[in-house]
């Protein structure tokens, strides 16, 4: 049970900071030229999401990656 609960504190610590680093990376993209102008509120709402979105991504594919190698020593 408390290795359980040690997973789930690193999975929403990793999903956090993959978060925080895509939304630092989504800023960087100039979305002014694609949303119509006086529309402010909708194109943060977008980055917010998107980043969410690549957030999600990266932190499932570090979690993957940490489960299946700690499943590695197994193997021997």
């Amino acid at each position: 049970m408390r290795q359980l609960g040690i997973h789930a504190i690193i999975s929403l610590v990793i999903y956090f900071v993959c978060i925080a680093l895509a939304f630092q990376a989504v800023k960087t993209v100039r979305i002014e030229k694609i949303i119509r102008t006086n529309r402010v509120f909708e194109a943060q709402v977008f980055l917010i999401f998107m980043a969410i979105a690549l957030g999600y991504s990266v932190g499932q594919f570090l979690i993957a990656l940490i489960d299946t190698s700690l499943q590695l020593s197994n193997l021997f």
